[in-house]
This record gives C-alpha cells, sequence and structure tokens, in this order.
C-alpha cells in the first residue's frame, strides 16, 4: 500500500470517527467536547488537517473555546467555523491579533462595516484588502481612511484613486503611493512631484511621458554620502558585526554609538523577562512562557516629562494615537527607550515609546502579552512636524515568542553614518531584532522632511 493511500485512508478514518463521536457527544451531552475529544481536534489541526472542523456537527463550530484554540494553531481552520462566530466582531478581533488573514473568512457582514473595517487596520494595516468593495468605494470612508494612514490609498476602489485630493493626501505622506495609481494621476504633474518631493523613487511609477521630464528628473535625484551599498556594508560589517569568543557561536552587532554617542540622548532598556505559565483549559493544564514587564526595574519617567520641552511634538503623537483609538491611559503610561537628536538643523529626533502590560484575553494564553510600541523619525519644518513612522503595535494582544531577542520585533537606532563632518545629511543606523537574527535598516531623510529605508543589510549571523 503506497503513502498517498495510507494517507487517505487515516484521514477518511479520522473524519468518520470524528463525526460519529460527535454525534454521540450531541446525543448524550448537549455538545459537550470532552478534553481528550479537544485534544484529538488539535492534534489533527496541527497535523494541517484541512478538514479537521469541517466534519464536526454545527454545535462544535460554534464553540468559542475550540474555535479559538483550533484557529490559534492554524488561522485557515476558521473558514469551517460557524457563520455565527464569523459575525461576532469581538470574536474576529481576538483572532485578527493573531492571524490579519482571519478576515478572509468573517461574515461579509463585518467586512461592509466601516466601524469595524477601521479598528481592524489599526491590527493591521493590509485589513481593507478583504474590505467589501462598496465600502472601497465610499467616498466619505475612503477618504477618512487615507488621512488616518497613507497605506489605505492602495486599496481604494479605482474611481476613488482618480479623485486628486485623495491621491494628493497620500502622495504628501507617501510618494511611493504612486505606484497604486491609475494611469490618470500618474499622467499629472502636480500630483507625481508631490510624490516625488515625499518619496524620490515615485518616478519610477509616473507615467512613461513624465519619467522623462527633466525637472522632475532632477527633482527624484537622491542626494546621498554613500558611495555605494558595498562600502556601506563594509563599514557596517567592521565596525558593528562581532565576533563572539566562544567557538562556532557565530556574530553579533555591537558597539552601539560608535562614531556619534553625543547624539544620543536616551538609552533606557525596558526591562522584560519571561515567566513560567500554566495555562488551565478544562482538565489539561499545559506549562508556558509569559513575558513580563519588570515594573520595578524600568524607569518611572514617562514620554510626555522628556519632552516638556517640545509641547507641540507632545500633541502631534498624542493625536496620532488617538487618531487610532488608543485610549488615553496607555498614551499616558508609555515611556521612551531611546531618543536620538539626529541634527539641529532642522530639528530631528529619532526615538520608540514603549509599554509591556499582561494580556487582557485570558483565553489567548500565556504567549501574549499586551503591547504598545512607536519607532518613528520626526522632523520639524516650518513649525510643523513631519513623522516617518517606522514601526507601530497599537494596543494590542501581540503573539511573543523566546525566539526572538525581546520576544518581538523590534527596532532600536544604533548609530549615526556621515561621510564626512560636512555632510548634512546623516543617516540613521536601526539595529532591527528579528525572528531568530539582528540586521540594519539604514534610514535616509527625503525631501520635505520624511525619511525612507534605504538599504538593508542581513548579513549577522
Amino acid at each position: 500500500m503506497n503513502l498517498l493511500k495510507k494517507l487517505t485512508i487515516t484521514a477518511v478514518f479520522f473524519l468518520h470517527a470524528t463525526f460519529s463521536f460527535a454525534q454521540e457527544n450531541n446525543r448524550e451531552h448537549d455538545c459537550y467536547i470532552t478534553p481528550d475529544f479537544t485534544f484529538q481536534i488539535l492534534q489533527q489541526v496541527e497535523k494541517k488537517n484541512p478538514d479537521a472542523i469541517k466534519a464536526l456537527p454545527a454545535c462544535f463550530k460554534s464553540d468559542r473555546k475550540l474555535i479559538l484554540k483550533v484557529s490559534l494553531i492554524d488561522p485557515t481552520q476558521f473558514q469551517n467555523a460557524s457563520d455565527i462566530l464569523k459575525e461576532d466582531e469581538n470574536f474576529v478581533r481576538r483572532l485578527l491579533k493573531v492571524s490579519p488573514d482571519i478576515l478572509k473568512y468573517a461574515s461579509p457582514k463585518l467586512l461592509s462595516d466601516p466601524d469595524f473595517m477601521e479598528r481592524a487596520t489599526y491590527l493591521s494595516r493590509n485589513a481593507l484588502q478583504y474590505a467589501d468593495p462598496k465600502l472601497l468605494d465610499n467616498k466619505l470612508f475612503m477618504k477618512k481612511m487615507i488621512v488616518i494612514d497613507s497605506k489605505n490609498y492602495a486599496f481604494a476602489a479605482d474611481r476613488l484613486k482618480e479623485i486628486p485630493e485623495y491621491a494628493e493626501i497620500a502622495f504628501t505622506d507617501n510618494g511611493a503611493l504612486l505606484a497604486f495609481a491609475p494611469e490618470k494621476i500618474k499622467s499629472d504633474r502636480s500630483l507625481v512631484e508631490i510624490a516625488i518631493k515625499s518619496n524620490s523613487s515615485a518616478i519610477e511609477f509616473a507615467s512613461e511621458k513624465l519619467k522623462e521630464d527633466k525637472e522632475l528628473k532632477k527633482l527624484a535625484e537622491v542626494k546621498t554620502s554613500i558611495k555605494s551599498k558595498e562600502e556601506l556594508e563594509d563599514f557596517l560589517r567592521k565596525n558593528y558585526v562581532v565576533e563572539k569568543k566562544k567557538k562556532n557561536l557565530g556574530t553579533t552587532i555591537g558597539n552601539q554609538g560608535k562614531f556619534f554617542p553625543k547624539y544620543q540622548i536616551i538609552d533606557r532598556n525596558y526591562v522584560t523577562k519571561w515567566q513560567r505559565s500554566l495555562d488551565s483549559n478544562d482538565e489539561n493544564i499545559t506549562e508556558g512562557m509569559r513575558l513580563i514587564s519588570a515594573d520595578s526595574r524600568n524607569y518611572p519617567i514617562l514620554w510626555k516629562e522628556d519632552f516638556h520641552n517640545h509641547p507641540d511634538l507632545i500633541k502631534k503623537i498624542e493625536n496620532f494615537f488617538l487618531k487610532h483609538r488608543i485610549d488615553q491611559n496607555t498614551i499616558n503610561n508609555l515611556s521612551i527607550t531611546h531618543l536620538w537628536k539626529i541634527k539641529g538643523k532642522p530639528l530631528t529626533f529619532a526615538f520608540n515609546l514603549y509599554l509591556l502590560r499582561d494580556s487582557k484575553d485570558v483565553d489567548l494564553g500565556p504567549g501574549f502579552s499586551d503591547i504598545t510600541s512607536l519607532t518613528v523619525i520626526v522632523e520639524k519644518q516650518n513649525k510643523r512636524w513631519e513623522m516617518t513612522v517606522v514601526e507601530v503595535i497599537f494596543d494590542s494582544e501581540t503573539k511573543v515568542d523566546v525566539s526572538y531577542q525581546n520576544g518581538h520585533k523590534k527596532y532600536i537606532v544604533w548609530d549615526i553614518y556621515k561621510n564626512d563632518k560636512d555632510d548634512k545629511n546623516p543617516k540613521i543606523i536601526f539595529k532591527v531584532e528579528d525572528h531568530f537574527k539582528e540586521y540594519f535598516e539604514i534610514f535616509e531623510e527625503q525631501k520635505g522632511g520624511k525619511y525612507q529605508m534605504v538599504y538593508r543589510f542581513d548579513f549577522v549571523s
């Protein structure tokens, strides 16, 4: 008997046994799911059986605890959940924190709900790709969403993308969004100019005629003190890659602030620790690891105190969070982990705001923490702060993992790069702590006070 036939027979046997057992359970226990049966189902989900819950009776597919456990292991299983759960906005939002693609299986009712979809974008910036087409064609809703996050322009209906006002709002914040514009907009010289001023690479997405426009080509020229990628990589490797002393342990990133320590105003390590935790569900007790804040070892200074000389910047950051429906208590309790003054004219800062709390959703298990984090670069242009968001987590139940150095992906300002002492455009070197690895991302100022990532080096083991 070949392997494929054995697997097929095994799958059929499982589905038959599952359905029979579920029917017996349904008759005798009013759909009570025993711990043993739950364990059998979860085993099949872990084995990537696509029909693990498909054959179950309807009442099982409406069981919140079961469907939550199943979806945490394999989000695609949610497609077989009951319509009741697919229409439950709180339940779907919980799953969205685990997997952005869960919206594929949400009910059409939710995907056409403006309030639900707006909130969904705060958990996943790509959420609108699953929205009802009629919602994406709603002028008032989409204008609001583009103002909140320019990236939402990419998901707007084609007729709305052709509205110059909408395009201008989007391109002023991120010129690269010209890539998603219809040809009519790509041929509009004034809008293309706005896009290029925001992001010089936008010229790549302009109409063929405008790509050859001499003034626009000159505007798109990137003035950089970096002669070549190879030269920059060599500089990073020589100065920040540290060989570990013990044999065969590879390399790591070190020497933070090696060349420009005076630019570093604040360096506070937000102390977290892993704590063993017992998760009790029904009759099963499983051991897990929970990431918690070591409050007694963290600095009590809050971010508004650090920025007391810049009330307009405080207002800018606060409004950014409020616009994304972050509560005032969370905003007030954020702390600065690092703050660098990149330059004085125009005044430019790079910093991170952070807060970690215990998960508010106990059913998600110990592998989740409630995290708010904002890494940004801000530059003051004519009394107005221009803000480049490097990474953000909006008061979200975030799945943490011991394979990350600090439980989840983080950006840390590592140093400044200048070609010489007269370089007026210092580059910001970010160390990124990612899954099982560290690497560099280099951000450079563009026209208009915005920054963009221009290089990434992934050479550290």
